[in-house]
């Protein structure tokens, strides 16, 4: 049990973090001048995944809240930029 929290904890922080430095690219000019989109089908999933860990006496309900926050955070990152 203990070891799913940890799991969850671990890829909720992982979607919060920018994708972008783990891309870093040496065409910085290419960059300054492109939104970068992130993936708000990536953020469902890994927040489903976390959902149902986190919740796992009910883990349908827990990967649907986890899916719905992770798009929430994805499509929020994506308006702010």
């Amino acid at each position: 049990m203990t070891t799913n929290k940890i799991q969850a904890a671990v890829l909720s922080f992982a979607l919060l973090l920018p994708a972008g430095s783990a891309f870093a690219a040496t065409n910085h000019h290419y960059y300054r001048h492109h939104r970068h989109h992130y993936s708000q089908t990536r953020g469902a999933v890994i927040g489903a995944v976390a959902g149902a860990a986190i919740d796992h006496h009910q883990p349908i309900k827990g990967a649907l809240i986890g899916g719905a926050i992770g798009d929430g955070v994805q499509m929020i990152r994506n308006h702010k930029h």
